[in-house]
């Protein structure tokens, strides 16, 4: 067979399967460019600040080498994907309009403070919305954009219409409310949605796909000959072309036959806290197959409210969730109920990457294209402090060294808003500013 791929072939492929040769140094060749793995991410939001010595991780000897904490022990097959950050503080909220719950949920994903308003906080001080878009929907705007879901709010329990009940924001002063139950999910992501016995054009798409296959597999061998000709470093670019081709290719067969539509779940109660567990993990799940049928990108997880005067019976919390936190550590039981719920909180995270993980994507599967972002509106309950706040950002390591413990001191340079832009970043968002510039000094050391 002769090493080179004729007119003919190239032509096919590159109108009936997105497939191109890539420009190599050794071989000059038009190129189509391959379609990545899209980039995926989620903000997640617990209230209320964590107990401390069982949220940092423990024997600590190396940034890369320590054990998990209680609270994250649901995560230890993971922890080659954690980045668990220290010492950041989160500056727009150390003044402005509201309390410090108030202005704390307000800026964690803005870096905006809060405008005036009527909302008032437990201690009468009163604030309005935040004034500025969040990182999930100035990702959404870049990764999202064309996505049937631009992006998904999510929330369990977080039902009051209030500036501590809201952590999405498409503009100032444009809160976006989360979907309370997973039938609410369910019906925004799949309610257009076509399982393949009732597309239309079903036999016409599936004959699309073995037209597209067939032209892979025609020219795979003018491939393998070509490749005798290639320089080590050009053939491990080849291939990596091809893989990419390969998963263009799965991608577009998706609603054909790997994805389907779920069945409906049931009627459950928002404020209800025998639900609740249910209508969380109902909800990651509904997220897990929206982001492997790549209906979204993009999505936001509520779990209460700063307000936060809910019970977690399922793990033996039956104290007020806020009153809790003002009495953290002090308290042997209140500690106890609050790792607990702590420990449920990473155990969701778990859940959603076990669903990521096992969804085939590339060389890899979609968790690898997925970043998550989890944080609080305080550091503590018991001292309403944002400094040494904590912040675990966690899934695919393409843009971060992950499986670290990394403790920041030099609170001048490192802030929140500057692991926004980090985020940001990392998400294919070139920002080197976000929300208030006064609290940014760029993309947060350390990380890549």
């Amino acid at each position: 067979m002769s090493a080179r791929i004729s007119r003919r072939n190239l032509l096919r492929a590159a109108s009936g399967a997105a497939l191109a040769l890539p420009l190599l140094p050794s071989l000059r060749s038009a190129r189509a460019a391959a379609e990545a793995p899209p980039k995926r991410f989620v903000t997640m939001y617990t209230p209320n600040g964590v107990i401390h010595d069982g949220w940092w991780p423990t024997a600590v000897t190396s940034e890369s080498d320590f054990e998990l904490s209680s609270s994250h022990a649901p995560l230890k097959s993971y922890q080659d994907r954690l980045l668990i950050l220290g010492g950041l503080e989160m500056k727009v909220a150390a003044d402005g309009p509201g309390g410090p719950h108030q202005r704390g949920i307000g800026g964690l994903f803005t870096n905006m403070q809060l405008g005036e308003g009527a909302f008032v906080d437990g201690c009468g001080r009163t604030a309005g919305w935040a004034t500025g878009i969040s990182i999930d929907q100035k990702i959404a705007a870049a990764v999202g954009a064309g996505s049937p879901v631009a992006s998904l709010q999510l929330g369990v329990r977080a039902t009051e219409n209030d500036v501590q009940g809201r952590i999405s924001y498409a503009a100032a002063g444009m809160p976006l409310p989360p979907l309370a139950t997973p039938l609410d999910v369910y019906t925004r992501v799949f309610e257009n949605f076509l399982p393949p016995a009732a597309t239309p054009d079903q036999d016409a798409a599936k004959q699309l796909m073995a037209q597209r296959k067939s032209v892979l597999d025609a020219v795979a061998g003018e491939f393998a000959a070509l490749n005798q000709r290639l320089s080590a470093q050009d053939r491990q670019t080849l291939d990596a072309h091809l893989t990419l081709v390969r998963d263009v290719e799965r991608r577009l067969s998706l609603g054909i036959g790997d994805c389907q539509k779920p069945a409906e779940p049931p009627v459950l109660d928002p404020v209800s806290e025998t639900d609740m567990p249910k209508i969380a993990e109902l909800e990651l799940d509904l997220l897990a197959l929206a982001f492997a049928c790549d209906v979204t990108r993009v999505a936001s997880f509520e779990i209460s409210t700063a307000l936060n005067r809910i019970r977690y019976p399922w793990v033996n919390s039956l104290g007020e969730g806020h009153a809790l936190s003002h009495s953290g550590a002090s308290d042997a039981d209140a500690k106890a109920q609050l790792l607990a719920r702590q420990n449920w909180h990473s155990s969701l995270i778990a859940r959603l990457f076990d669903r990521l993980a096992v969804v085939a994507e590339g060389e890899g599967s979609v968790l690898d294209s997925t970043l998550l972002f989890w944080g609080n509106e305080v550091s503590m309950g018991t001292t309403h402090t944002h400094d040494n706040m904590p912040f675990l950002v966690a899934g695919g390591g393409w843009a971060f060294r992950t499986g670290r413990y990394v403790q920041y001191t030099d609170t001048t340079k490192n802030s929140h808003g500057d692991l926004l832009i980090s985020i940001l970043n990392a998400m294919g968002v070139p920002d080197t500013t976000f929300g208030d510039a006064r609290y940014c000094t760029g993309p947060l050391s350390g990380l890549v």
